[in-house]
């Protein structure tokens, strides 16, 4: 197979159309599965049992949809389509977690954990199909330092309450994927967590749902901020910052 000829952190591969719709209708049946998987809290700790049983918000199922066909947009023909399986892997994984945090405020390691190695061995399988081992190399260094970054975060936040050991390592995970697709993306990724993050405990202040000490789950912010960073062409950012 050809190493990939266009640079992949610069913009978006051509889009395919089939596969785009493909992917699109495949999400939302995973959404529909996942869903239901989450509605059963059988994730849910021994003590976190009597906490109220929300329902499932409604955005989750198009959400994924919507996310597996942005993907395929982006990415679909990158590395003959060996690329893709990885993000939308991301994409189901990055959206239960959405849903679980938002319940019980928790990542749970159960999901997080394996998903070190299984995104390790797509992101392989993308770079045999692309010739990009550098890619692979930058993906783990990336996630390294993402890890050892929001370590120090959280060690160092005040009163300990923003950022847990999960986010430290969602944020590693999320370092894997943006990693492999360039350092602009993973720069874009993060500052977009962080924003978004931001405008998040403002809105719970203002609106008085947390206090200044309350528990507020960075662990969406953290997820959307990697998906800006992988769907949004690079160019976007570095002409806003040349011109």
């Amino acid at each position: 197979m050809a190493p990939l000829s266009i640079p992949l952190a610069e913009g978006w591969a051509e889009p395919v159309g089939w596969l785009v719709a493909l992917c699109g209708v495949l999400g939302i049946g995973v959404g529909l599965a996942l869903s239901r998987w989450v509605e059963a809290r059988s994730y849910r700790l021994e003590d976190e049992q009597e906490a109220p049983r929300r329902a499932v918000g409604w955005w989750f199922v198009p959400a994924l949809g919507v996310l597996w066909a942005l993907l395929a947009w982006r990415i679909g023909d990158v590395g003959h389509g060996l690329l893709l399986p990885a993000y939308l892997y991301l994409a189901a994984v990055g959206i239960t977690l959405v849903a679980i945090d938002l319940d019980v405020h928790r990542l749970p390691d159960p999901i997080v954990l394996p998903s070190f190695p299984i995104l390790l061995v797509l992101l392989v399988l993308g770079s045999w199909g692309t010739g990009e081992w550098g890619a692979l190399v930058r993906a783990v260094i990336a996630a390294v330092v993402l890890l050892v970054g929001y370590f120090l975060l959280a060690l160092f936040s005040p009163g300990g309450s923003s950022l847990g050991l999960g986010d430290v390592k969602l944020a590693g995970l999320m370092g894997l994927v943006l990693g492999w697709l360039g350092w602009w993306p993973v720069l874009i990724g993060i500052y977009a967590g962080f924003i978004l993050g931001g405008v998040l405990a403002v809105v719970l202040l203002v609106t008085r749902r947390r206090g200044l000490k309350s528990f507020i789950a960075y662990g969406p912010p953290i997820i959307v901020g990697a998906f800006v960073g992988v769907l949004l062409p690079v160019q976007l950012v570095t002409g806003a910052l040349t011109g």
